[in-house]
């Protein structure tokens, strides 16, 4: 029976390839509650281009007031194309300019938020961020800090290439305290670095109380909602540790941030829930994933886009085999899902995400169905012990492939060992951005 194994888009144009260093943004962020403002001015350097033309995305409700590079001024063009709330900006450097390395690109911008505690502020909700019960929130989901990307592209986030190390001063006068991509919160004029680029970064401004955790550490968490969080992520962290033999020592965050305005978020280092209250029935599914990627990028620091799609890949199988062995009526129903059986309208919106994976949970599937789950534990832990002696992903998946004992490797597997692998192959080196689909 033929049945579509890998499906894999490439975002790079010809000019912007994965791997080639850490970009980086240096910033200063200015929040007024009173006002409901946010200005900024970022700098962006070590971008991987060789170009005469280079996008990035922002909130709509963020206006661009310059654009400079290596000190001097230049124009642009904003378009909606392809962006949810926000405006795709397009700097112009002229014919004999080129944007390298070694350029800096200067953004200057200026923006409102909304007070949604003010009568009537959630119906005048579009796309703006969102203050509400002390705290003002954004996540990677408002476009709060400009993010290149393939002007042209309308593929799933997941494979936005571009993930910066940062140094980002932040001001807020009438805040208690901020939050800015992992750690604890901190006072106005504090200074937010990471020289890891981990991935999307929250913002929360305003009424910030932390409390540590042995397994999480938590913010605005009402301390009786704390041991039933701690207990879920025991149960989770137990479980992670049992399949990939790695511990590490980083903890994630979770936030408590009521609010009228979507739902439960993750990102590398932090868990939001937006619901009125902590129930911890209701936000399994926030953690479960949130936490098994964060889990698992600790344990080795992920440097190139190819690392962290393998981790996002990897966290969304390992949700599954979670599910399947706390919680058998989700895992049918995922798994359903997953193979083409069920018609769920409300898991709908995954599949344009499973499709941008480097590899799907599917895949991952037919692999297990193809070696056995034990066998398929071995070649998890493999991957991380490989990762963890310093070998990058394609090195490290494939060894691992090469780790698997089977008495009798079958035509059927080898063909599966061959299309991953070349899967791995086409996403480091081929730039142009178009869906390819194998199938066996």
């Amino acid at each position: 029976m033929s049945r579509t194994l890998l499906f894999f888009f490439l975002m790079m144009c010809t000019n912007l390839s994965i791997g080639q260093g850490l970009s980086h943004l240096d910033g200063t962020v200015n929040i007024s509650l009173e006002d409901e403002t946010i200005d900024a001015t970022y700098t962006l350097s070590n971008l991987p281009v060789d170009t005469q033309t280079l996008s990035f995305r922002l909130n709509e409700f963020i206006k661009v007031k310059s654009i400079s590079l290596n000190g001097e001024r230049i124009a642009s063009s904003k378009v909606p194309q392809n962006c949810t709330d926000c405006l795709i900006y397009t700097v112009l450097v002229g014919c004999e300019v080129v944007i390298t390395p070694q350029s800096t690109l200067t953004i200057v911008t200026e923006g409102k938020f909304k007070n949604f505690d003010s009568e009537g502020g959630a119906k005048r909700y579009k796309g703006q961020l969102v203050y509400s019960n002390g705290v003002l929130r954004a996540t990677n989901s408002d476009k709060w800090y400009p993010e290149i990307v393939n002007k042209s592209s309308n593929i799933s986030d997941y494979m936005d290439p571009f993930n910066y190390t940062y140094s980002i001063t932040a001001n807020c006068e009438d805040c208690d305290k901020i939050y800015i991509g992992k750690g604890q919160p901190q006072p106005s004029g504090s200074k937010f670095t990471n020289a890891q680029a981990e991935g999307d970064l929250v913002l929360l401004a305003g009424n910030l109380e932390y409390q540590t955790g042995k397994y999480a550490n938590y913010i605005n968490v009402p301390q009786e909602a704390i041991p039933a969080l701690e207990a879920k992520f025991a149960k989770t962290r137990g479980f992670l540790e049992e399949l990939t033999q790695v511990a590490p020592n980083d903890k994630v965050v979770y936030a408590q941030v009521s609010s009228p305005v979507y739902g439960n978020e993750s990102t590398y280092n932090t868990i939001i829930n937006t619901g009125a209250q902590v129930d911890v029935k209701k936000i399994d599914d926030a953690i479960e994933e949130g936490d098994a990627y964060f889990y698992m990028a600790s344990a080795f620091k992920p440097e190139s886009q190819l690392d962290r799609m393998l981790l996002q890949s990897l966290a969304k199988y390992v949700k599954l085999r979670y599910l399947k062995k706390y919680s058998v009526d989700q895992y049918n129903n995922l798994n359903s899902f997953l193979e083409g059986n069920t018609s769920n309208a409300g898991l709908a919106s995954e599949r344009r995400e499973l499709r941008a994976l480097l590899i799907s949970p599917e895949q991952f599937k037919i692999l297990e169905n193809e070696i056995g789950e034990a066998e398929m534990n071995t070649f998890i832990s493999n991957v991380f012990q490989n990762l963890r002696v310093g070998k990058r992903s394609m090195q490290a998946f494939t060894d691992s492939f090469n780790q698997i004992q089977l008495a009798n490797k079958s035509e059927r597997f080898a063909q599966l060992e061959k299309n991953l692998q070349t899967q791995f192959e086409l996403r480091s080196t081929i730039p142009d951005a178009r869906e390819v689909i194998t199938e066996y």
